[in-house]
């Protein structure tokens, strides 16, 4: 059974024992990661200043910090503003687990309106999903149930540009698969040219991963550890990459991407080992 634990800015998270991960940093804290590594990096709050809507693609929607701290920074800033988001989970009882959390004050709005959203069943691109659908006021959700990579390919033929891409899987250690140059080439496909993806993860594979995939990079200054966490876009502004990083990216025994196969189905453990020989030679 997953344990509750409290992090550092007296928010609340839970460790989740498949994975062997808290949902959250612990040492920053699981409102004050959302805010710095997400939501400040992607400039959510800049893009409703000058329009109405923003798309959203939410990569690991967990216990829903992202997208609750999303909503309450922007609705701050545009109270007419709409929130479109698409989010991918593959634990439904993720929706169990937000009941039990003591929740901060300033996101309590955001987590009453999501009592309001219901599971249907949805055709994206190839595949029927069961979805958490949630059409109220400023925010229009979808939490799509199911392997991270299936989802993401078949939003292919879906029609839509996102503005921001939270990527929030479990670690590139765990969660391998979520973290391959394959899958980053489909979401390069999703994003607007300007748009930026945040990540907590401050891995040389993964930095490696997003350049081999066409994106520029940039790191993000340290919040509750010592390493900078990651920053990509296609053609928007980021901070730049540090001289020293540039240095690791090109003379790193670790700067080797991971690999998936053409048709997004190796197992963690198969894409690991590929890596791992690599790294090796």
């Amino acid at each position: 059974m997953d344990s509750k634990i409290i992090t550092a800015d007296g928010t609340e998270t839970f460790f989740n024992e498949e994975y062997n991960e808290a949902y959250h940093s612990t040492k920053a804290g699981a409102y004050t990661e959302s805010l710095h590594k997400f939501i400040n990096p992607t400039k959510v709050k800049e893009i409703v200043k000058e329009k109405e809507q923003v798309n959203i693609l939410d990569i690991g929607f967990g216990l829903a910090y992202n997208v609750a701290v999303c909503y309450t920074e922007i609705l701050k800033v545009n109270k007419n503003a709409k929130l479109n988001v698409i989010s991918i989970e593959k634990d439904k009882n993720n929706f169990e687990r937000i009941k039990s959390l003591n929740l901060p004050e300033n996101l309590k709005e955001f987590y009453k309106l999501l009592e309001k959203g219901e599971f249907k069943k949805e055709k994206i691109g190839n595949n029927t999903y069961e979805v958490f659908t949630l059409d109220e006021n400023n925010l229009n959700l979808k939490v799509v149930l199911g392997e991270g990579r299936q989802i993401i390919k078949d939003l292919q033929n879906e029609n839509i540009k996102f503005d921001a891409v939270f990527w929030d899987a479990f670690s590139p250690k765990v969660n391998t698969e979520m973290w391959t140059v394959n899958i980053f080439k489909l979401v390069k496909n999703l994003m607007t040219e300007k748009a930026v993806l945040a990540t907590y993860s401050a891995s040389l594979a993964v930095r490696k991963g997003l350049l081999e995939a066409g994106f520029k990079i940039g790191l993000v200054e340290p919040i509750g550890r010592k390493s900078y966490s990651t920053v990509a876009t296609i053609n928007g502004e980021i901070p730049p990459l540090t001289e020293k990083e540039e240095k690791r990216l090109k003379t790193s025994p670790y700067a080797v991407p991971y690999y998936d196969n053409e048709s997004l189905t190796l197992s963690p453990k198969e894409i690991k080992e590929t890596w791992e020989s690599s790294i090796k030679q």
